[in-house]
């Protein structure tokens, strides 16, 4: 393996194992998602989502599929974080469970609100 190949495989390999890397890659989706579905290409954009996969289409592969995993990671990681680690202490936990609730409540009332 020459050096720059050597050196290209170590940069990757600390990027996958940063914290970092989920949310530039989340960032960058979104970005393309944006620009995606709002320029010319818009309609094919959607029509990919609307494929059928199996008699579903993929954007319900997705939400309920997909979803379903993501979430059950995230509750699994938030119950090892509150009983092993950061949020064990009250007042560690406090400000995420408060940015959970704002979370919650402000979407919600904007859409009474704007009824």
């Amino acid at each position: 393996m020459s050096m720059l190949q050597q050196r290209l495989s170590n940069t990757f390999t600390r990027f996958v194992d940063s914290e970092k890397a989920s949310g530039i890659v989340l960032m960058l989706c979104t970005i393309i998602s944006l620009v995606s579905a709002n320029s010319s290409i818009g309609a094919r954009y959607v029509t990919l989502w609307q494929s059928s996969i199996g008699g579903l289409s993929l954007e319900h592969w997705i939400n309920d599929g997909l979803m379903t995993i993501f979430f059950l990671l995230i509750g699994l990681e938030l119950v090892r974080e509150l009983y092993n680690g950061e949020l064990a202490q009250v007042k560690n936990a406090l400000l995420p469970i408060c940015a959970a609730i704002g979370g919650m409540t402000v979407p919600a009332l904007i859409h009474f609100g704007a009824q």
